[in-house]
């Protein structure tokens, strides 16, 4: 993530489906969450490769595979594992029965 300031968004966890997934609108972006054993992890929904929506992609333990065009990121750093560019990846946690996630102030961070 950039130097921007960032701004904290609540979500209510209760909006996580069956799979730990749910797509949330903040700031200005879309962004897909995914619960993980290591709590949930915050991206931006859109594929760098041709802005697919990731939210429909297949989680492989840390690993996110794009339904699209199989490219693979690393869901925790957003380091794209096969492909070309990396996701936008977000501070996130769940707390207090919410879903939160840090987002710059900008939309173009």
């Amino acid at each position: 993530m950039s130097s921007a300031q960032s701004r904290w968004h609540a979500f209510p966890a209760a909006e996580l489906d069956r799979a730990g997934r749910m797509l949330v609108r903040a700031g200005g972006r879309e962004v897909a969450v995914f619960r993980g054993p290591a709590g949930v992890l915050a991206v931006n929904n859109a594929c760098p490769h041709q802005g697919n929506p990731l939210i429909e992609g297949d989680v492989l333990g840390p690993t996110l595979v794009c339904a699209y065009h199989s490219w693979r990121f690393d869901l925790e750093t957003g380091a794209c594992l096969f492909g070309d560019e990396p996701l936008h990846a977000y501070p996130a946690e769940l707390r207090d029965g919410a879903v939160w996630i840090a987002l710059p102030e900008s939309p173009h961070s």
